[in-house]
């Protein structure tokens, strides 16, 4: 099923031809797609992509005022 997945995403997902500059923060160097989101670390060494990075859910809270 992972292959399935992957293959779609290739074929009909986000190609990220729109990064953003290089981000460091909290010791770890990446990149952003500016469509999607997803991310890429970064190495400062090669001036390279290395890997996307697993996303992270974001944790939300509802408050009633």
């Amino acid at each position: 099923m992972a292959r399935l997945v992957t293959v779609l995403d290739f074929l009909f997902g986000c190609h990220h031809g729109r990064l953003s500059r290089v981000f460091t923060l909290d010791g770890q160097t990446y990149r952003v797609c500016c469509d999607c989101g997803a991310k890429y670390g970064y190495s400062l060494a090669t001036m390279s992509i290395e890997r996307r990075l697993p996303a992270v859910p974001v944790p939300t809270r509802f408050r009633m005022a």
